[in-house]
């Protein structure tokens, strides 16, 4: 949009409360037109359009009494200001830390995002032929055209990368601490917030793994992995089971000798539940199992055998306990 510019300023003016009212009705014009399912699958769009009117509920007050024959009119334009200000907020918001358009030498880039919710995965094709399979509550984003000279997505969760070759453009993956750096070749990244390690995981060819402004360096071949933790910022490089590593994509859970607690995150993003452990005598547990395709129920039995334990389930919660 040529204009991009100029309603970013006009943005500004709305959240600052300096915007006159011409100039709302030119964003409110704007976002009547706006397509919000570019980009995006139906899913995606709907749960986009769920959280903004979760957003304007939150933002919205009750009116304050006043006269009964103004009453409508402040409530109205009081309520027409906020939707205004939640909608262009999320609309900013939506199209990721990036403006709409970014300027990168001579060349507009305009972004593209994918996310997913617990239980949830998506495969993406990108512009250059690449392939990527999204993982359970994670985000994506990349140029919707790539640069001349790279191919460079950002990543928060899990995804798994088929990456066509190009010998003149390096494919990058930036998460949370990490880059990575391919020219043509398949891996896996898992990169969570709330896990203190990040991993990226080699199925064909060769990845480069360098942690952000850092010397430190792993060159990974097939069937390499390195494992990097955030807060000591040290990583180590060792061989791996690339069948845990890359089974998710088809719908395989596999642990092997893994602490129940970090089995019970997998299985929160995996079945949009929320596990509670009520004895932490359990939390170190060593277990192990591999299934496709079982019910909550199921898995939670054979992980109670296995580890000696009780556990309920609840609507969408689990409670596990000695």
């Amino acid at each position: 949009m040529k204009d991009d510019k100029k309603l970013r300023r006009l943005y500004q003016k709305v959240i600052e409360g300096t915007a006159s009212p011409d100039e709302q009705a030119l964003v409110a014009r704007w976002l009547d037109q706006l397509d919000t399912d570019e980009g995006m699958d139906k899913q995606a769009a709907e749960e986009w359009k769920a959280r903004s009117i979760a957003e304007l509920r939150k933002a919205i007050k009750p009116p304050i009494p006043i006269q009964s024959r103004t009453r409508k009119f402040v409530w109205a334009a009081s309520a027409a200001a906020v939707l205004l200000f939640a909608i262009a907020t999320l609309i900013i918001r939506f199209y990721s830390q990036q403006p709409i358009g970014v300027e990168a030498g001579s060349q507009v880039l305009v972004y593209t995002e994918h996310s997913t919710i617990a239980g949830q995965r998506k495969l993406l094709k990108l512009a250059d032929g690449s392939r990527v399979w999204l993982g359970n509550v994670s985000t994506i984003r990349y140029p919707k055209d790539f640069q001349p000279d790279k191919r460079e997505v950002f990543l928060e969760g899990q995804a798994f990368f088929e990456v066509s070759p190009d010998s003149i453009r390096p494919f990058l993956v930036h998460t949370d601490g990490l880059d990575v750096r391919v020219l043509g070749t398949s891996f896996n990244v898992k990169s969570y917030s709330n896990e203190g390690v990040q991993t990226v995981s080699v199925a064909t060819g060769k990845v480069s793994v360098k942690p952000t402004n850092d010397r430190q360096e792993w060159m990974l071949e097939k069937g390499q992995q390195v494992s990097y933790h955030s807060a000591t910022k040290k990583g180590v490089m060792q061989e791996t089971d690339l069948s845990e590593a890359l089974n998710w994509k088809d719908g395989e859970l596999i642990f092997r000798d893994m602490p129940l607690e970090e089995i019970a995150m997998q299985l929160e993003r995996w079945y949009g539940v929320t596990i509670t452990i009520a004895s932490p005598s359990v939390n170190n547990r060593q277990l192990s199992l591999s299934v496709k395709d079982e019910p909550l129920q199921a898995v939670l039995k054979m992980l109670s055998l296995a580890g000696d334990f009780h556990f309920e389930i609840r609507g969408n919660h689990v409670k596990i306990w000695k």
